[in-house]
């Protein structure tokens, strides 16, 4: 019986991320944040110091100006895994065409094809309060021409 409470907790975290992900795709920033407790930390690694603030603030910020700087930006959820009851790490693929400046790269209008780790850390209650999201930041800007 604990093994099937398990089981569907887990599920119910994947899907909490699948569902993110999918809003995200949609470039639906409020109905991401909804899943999130504002106040919950998220830490964009290669970014630094930077790089890290309140999902509500930074990540919130951050996801606004991807979606204006790359219009088209999509993703492609690859996998999902249980790190432990709470945390699942997901493997994305996100993709772009950059049509204005961003994070002081010049618009070229070129593409961008980037393997992402996107690890949510849930609260009890199945929000979202921890996002840490890595890339290769170097490869990135090298897509872009910077």
């Amino acid at each position: 019986m604990e093994t099937t409470v398990a089981m569907q907790h887990e599920l119910s975290l994947k899907n909490a991320c699948v569902e993110f992900m999918f809003v995200y795709q949609q470039k639906n920033i409020d109905k991401m944040l909804s899943l999130c407790n504002a106040g919950g930390i998220v830490e964009f690694v290669p970014l630094g110091d930077a790089g890290t603030g309140k999902i509500g603030e930074l990540g919130k910020n951050i996801w606004i100006t991807l979606t204006d700087c790359f219009p088209d930006i999509d993703n492609t959820l690859d996998a999902a895994v249980a790190e432990d009851e709470n945390t699942i790490r997901c493997q994305v693929v996100i993709r772009g065409t950059q049509a204005k400046d961003f994070a002081g790269i010049e618009s070229k209008g070129k593409t961008f094809d980037s393997d992402h780790i996107f690890v949510f850390r849930f609260s009890d209650d199945n929000i979202i309060e921890r996002i840490t999201v890595t890339w290769d930041h170097a490869d990135f800007m090298k897509q872009l021409g910077a």
